[in-house]
């Protein structure tokens, strides 16, 4: 992998991790997680209408935007009821560490990318690493529930890495990021006049400074991303990505003084071996 593409993913990861952190802090609040995709959607529409005028909008790409708008609505959901009830040193290692494995099976598979051996060992040594972080006590994950919501999670990050690695070929990225993120406000809105509506009035009140903080966070970090689809490999640049597993357990330990076990370190130590592997790959 190049290292301007390396370090990109980098600093997504990094932008990634402290979005889940202001996420988990309010304790996954719906309400304020749709006010942040709202506040992506509009602050990107201008920048996305300039291109739109400029370069056009294929109608093929409208399909791809629709569909990952709704999968990241269903992302976004699933997110809150992790931190809800989860740790984000548990649910956000599993959480990733499934998404991550899979993806590298899609690109294999369905995209037909070529892995290198030593790409392939990176990729495992992420998956493991992450997986030895999210392993602890299963009265950790709340009766099982933070842990089923983990994995649904990743399942979303599976399909929605496969249809934004082919959709963003189409269409300038901050175009499809902009339409993806309006779908999923839309999407994930509905959910919570209709079933939360509460919670998002007192988000409306009290919270609107951390729902900006998580739609700036989230849309600036998967715009990289999606800038990052267009140069190099999908199953590297997810793997890469899970860098964000290492910040956001050390967040954890400095700033919600969440415990650095042993797992811990021996789980950031097999991430930061399988970066380096991948870097060389």
């Amino acid at each position: 992998m190049e290292l301007s593409i390396f370090l990109l993913v980098i600093a997504a990861a990094s932008i990634h991790a402290l979005w889940n952190l202001i996420t988990k802090k309010i304790s996954g609040n719906l309400g304020t997680i749709a006010i942040g995709l709202w506040a992506a959607s509009l602050g990107s529409l201008p920048f996305a209408l300039h291109y739109i005028l400029k370069d056009g909008l294929p109608m093929l790409s409208l399909y791809y935007i629709g569909a990952t708008g709704v999968i990241h609505a269903f992302y976004f959901y699933y997110i809150g009821r992790c931190y809800e009830i989860g740790d984000i040193s548990t649910v956000y290692p599993v959480a990733r560490g499934f998404g991550v494995a899979g993806t590298g099976i899609v690109a294999a598979t369905v995209l037909g990318e070529n892995i290198s051996l030593s790409g392939a060992a990176g990729i495992m040594f992420v998956c493991l690493g992450i997986l030895i972080i999210g392993i602890h006590k299963s009265d950790e994950y709340n009766k099982g529930k933070s842990l089923k919501y983990a994995l649904v999670v990743g399942m979303t990050i599976i399909a929605y890495s496969y249809i934004d690695k082919v959709g963003v070929g189409l269409v300038n990225p901050v175009s499809y990021i902009s339409g993806m993120f309006t779908i999923a406000a839309v999407t994930l809105t509905v959910v919570a006049v209709t079933w939360h509506r509460d919670v998002l009035i007192q988000s409306l009140r009290t919270q609107i400074r951390y729902g900006v903080a998580i739609g700036i966070g989230s849309i600036s970090t998967y715009l990289i991303i999606l800038f990052a689809f267009r140069q190099g490999p999908l199953s590297y640049i997810a793997a890469v990505r899970e860098f964000s597993v290492a910040i956001g357990s050390v967040m954890g330990f400095l700033i919600l003084k969440e415990r650095l076990t042993a797992k811990k370190v021996v789980g950031i130590t097999a991430i930061t071996l399988g970066l380096i592997l991948i870097k060389f790959a």
